[in-house]
């Protein structure tokens, strides 16, 4: 037998390794590249017990392959950590006869690779993951202090965010650390740490600098924490080293994220180091937006408080109302609800929905609701005289917009200028005109509820001022309850118009029999879904009887 296996013409220079062991492992042949891999010249191992060359080998990877294609008698082939030799190798063991020829090439290069491609992968599949949790954060710090539980225990053995609220003040919103038993313990230094840090601490350094800071070996623990109780945890919690990389945005720092490692010989790459300063980065950007979606969301919210006023009380009649914002830019859209009463006594009910839902139309909706309101209370009309003359005044003030709206007014006691002779079951009457809006919901005092339409549907506002439009009307007995509404209550994907009007109708025929006010947060929460597609107004009446 030979003492050099076959190599297809390779210099022996760039061959594969190559041992030839007899059946007591003993070994009997080796190449150059097997010397130069080894570091031992092949003089000092032939004939001698690979496992007294390599005594580390035998129980490891190399003792049990080598066996096992002994007993088979088919090859085996695997990659395995040379203890030895300190490189990864890719072993390919060869029973001949009685003979094992072992074939070795050093695999570091290409598992080093491979590992820095999954690091790599893990990386991006970290900010991934961290993009899609800051997107659905629309309060500040929520999300943010979700943060700590992504890097964890990629980017450090435990973690907190700490954020900067209103000026000065500091508050850890999230942590993490890689050992679910220590939690506990973090949570309450986590308690401690904004309020007892020293101004020389990592985090305050960052917070009020902006800048990155990086402690490679921490010093004694009485050196920077003052506070007993944080020091007694922070010892549990053996921090060795920490980087602090600060979530800036729009020039402010907004809070800090410390990366905390708990083993003295641990070194950070320069490639971890660059992605913490990436999510650093997309989560200062987070908490920015998240703070002009709050300035801007309370701005909107004040803006739709000056327009939905409260309804008025008139003899003989509950109003209730309520509004539900869907938009995430703002929370005020194209939706209206109004109620006030006419110089005769009349009490005027609106609805509307100008058509479109961001802040142009918001802006349309004011001018649209006040030239209602004051057409309504200046002239004294019945409802089709109302939205014929909003139609005109659009067209006449070109504004350009186009709205549904129900407007209805409830006619005071026929033949009473007081409410002294009325009789305590008068009905009252309701006429209404609607301008492509959904219908309103009437609930009798019998329990059943209907929905108040018929088969035409008059044009919409800002469409064509000389349209003739049409009135409706119905009898209110006393315990009489109707709803007025917009279409996001009854319109979804999915789902036709008629399927959502008939679950409103069931909701109100179910629930009909609340006070007015309990009645309205019921039917929301049966109809509404969780997280609404588009605002809602409602709009409530209950006729009661006079006392």
């Amino acid at each position: 037998m030979p003492d050099e296996p076959d190599h297809h013409g390779l210099p022996e220079a760039v061959a594969p390794s190559w041992v030839r062991l007899d059946p007591e492992d003993r070994v009997t042949g080796m190449n150059r590249p097997a010397e130069a891999l080894f570091g031992v010249p092949r003089e000092q191992v032939l004939g001698r017990s690979l496992w007294d060359v390599f005594p580390h080998a035998r129980d490891h990877d190399f003792g049990p392959a080598y066996a096992q294609a002994r007993c088979t008698g088919e090859p085996v082939a695997f990659e395995a950590w040379g203890t030895t030799v300190h490189r990864w190798l890719s072993v390919h063991a060869v029973p001949e006869g009685e003979a094992l020829h072992v074939h070795l090439l050093d695999a570091t290069e290409r598992r080093l690779a491979q590992e820095e491609l999954q690091r790599t992968v893990e990386r991006l599949e970290l900010l991934g993951a961290v993009s899609e949790l800051l997107s659905h954060g629309s309060g500040q710090g929520i999300a943010v202090g979700e943060l700590a539980h992504l890097v964890v225990p990629e980017l450090a053995d435990w973690c907190t965010v700490t954020l900067v609220q209103t000026g000065r003040l500091r508050r850890t919103l999230g942590f993490a650390h890689r050992d679910p038993e220590l939690d506990p313990v973090l949570e309450r230094y986590a308690g401690y740490q904004a309020a007892t840090m020293s101004r020389e601490a990592a985090i305050a350094v960052c917070l009020r600098t902006g800048q990155e800071v990086f402690v490679p070996a921490l010093p004694p623990l009485a050196d920077w924490v003052g506070d007993a109780e944080a020091r007694a945890l922070l010892e549990v919690l053996t921090p060795a080293s920490v980087l602090v990389v600060p979530l800036n945005a729009g020039g402010r720092t907004l809070g800090a994220m410390a990366l905390v490692r708990t083993d003295p010989a641990a070194e950070r790459t320069e490639a971890e180091v660059e992605t913490a300063r990436e999510v650093a980065r997309r989560a200062g950007l987070a908490l920015d937006n998240a703070r002009l979606y709050g300035e801007q969301a309370e701005l909107s919210s004040a803006l739709q408080r000056s327009l939905l006023t409260a309804p008025p009380s008139p003899p003989g009649v509950e109003l209730a109302v309520r509004y539900v914002s869907a938009a995430v830019e703002a929370r005020i859209g194209g939706d209206w609800y109004d109620a006030f009463r006419q110089r005769d006594g009349s009490t005027v009910l609106v609805i509307g929905d100008v058509i479109g839902h961001d802040s142009r139309a918001a802006a349309a909706m004011g001018q649209v609701r006040g030239l209602v309101r004051g057409i309504a209370h200046a002239t004294g009309h019945p409802p089709a005289e109302v939205l014929t003359s909003v139609d005109e005044a659009v067209e006449g003030l070109e504004l350009a917009t186009s709205a549904t709206a129900v407007v209805a007014r409830l006619d005071p006691w026929a033949g009473c200028s007081d409410t002294s002779g009325v009789p305590a079951a008068a009905a009252r009457r309701l006429v209404w005109s609607n301008a492509g809006h959904p219908p309103p919901l009437l609930r009798r005092p019998d329990g059943t509820a209907v929905v108040l339409e018929d088969d035409e549907t008059d044009l919409l506002l800002g469409i064509d001022p000389g349209t003739p439009r049409r009135e409706r009307s119905t009898d209110l007995p006393p315990g009489s309850t109707v709803l007025l509404f917009t279409d996001g209550l009854v319109e979804r994907r999915g789902t036709s118009l008629d399927a959502g009007l008939e679950d409103l109708r069931a909701a109100l025929e179910l629930e009909g029999h609340l006070p007015l006010e309990e009645l309205c947060d019921a039917v929301l929460a049966r109809v509404l879904p969780e997280e609404p597609e588009d605002d809602v107004a409602l709009l409530a009446l209950r006729v009661v009887a006079h006392r």
